[in-house]
């Protein structure tokens, strides 16, 4: 009889000491899911916004020099029919041939126009230098980060109407400049060369869970 008591009161000792252990388990589980929250709830959010986004559908997006010419000084280039807003500079080798091209205005155009160089300033005798372009998407925007964080460009993400037709492009991969980071209150530029046949209406920026969208004028 004593024995069967005390192999009783062993289990139900046993058991009492299992329960405390699990409750403790689960109290100790709790307080470190609410300490991450407490964690998670002390960091700063991002916050940043779209101020504009411009979508030109027959933007320059390349000039290739097909004849280089000769007797040329560095000067600019020009639309042929002065039209379309294009214009460019170049920079010429010590024949005066044209080497290098750079756009400083892409226009805007319904099919590629002729660049030719613009005559004023130029040497008496210099001739021969032809181009030829190729037109595209383009899409300008101004981008500014609002709030505290400091946010890596190679972690934001830029989608077209959703980015149900596109893969998402790296911001770090079309903003000017050459900075990783885009600090609290700084605006970035975007330039986005998307030389796509398709006509886009929206454009979306996500970084670190936040998402923002803006209509492409």
């Amino acid at each position: 009889m004593g024995a069967s008591v005390g192999t009783g009161a062993l289990i139900v000792g046993t058991s009492l000491m299992l329960v405390f252990a699990l409750a403790v388990q689960s109290l100790d589980s709790r307080m470190e899911t609410s300490l991450e929250i407490i964690d998670d709830a002390g960091e700063p959010l991002p916050s940043f916004r779209i101020d504009d986004a411009t979508l030109w559908e027959g933007a320059v997006l390349t000039v290739t020099i097909a004849t280089n010419g000769s007797g040329y000084q560095d000067g600019t280039l020009v639309e042929q029919s002065g039209s379309g807003g294009f214009s460019g500079t170049f920079t010429v080798d010590a024949a005066g041939g044209i080497e290098t091209v750079t756009i400083t205005n892409r226009g805007n155009y319904s099919s590629p126009p002729t660049i030719i160089v613009d005559p004023t300033g130029q040497l008496v005798g210099s001739s021969g230098a032809t181009f030829s372009s190729d037109i595209g998407n383009f899409i300008y925007s101004n981008l500014t980060n609002t709030g505290p964080v400091t946010i890596k460009n190679r972690e934001a993400w830029l989608f077209l109407d959703g980015g149900t037709s596109e893969e998402p492009t790296n911001l770090g991969s079309v903003t000017s400049g050459t900075t990783t980071h885009w600090y609290p209150g700084e605006t970035i530029q975007l330039e986005w060369a998307e030389d796509g046949t398709t006509s886009y209406e929206r454009i979306s920026l996500t970084s670190m869970g936040l998402t923002m969208v803006n209509t492409l004028a």
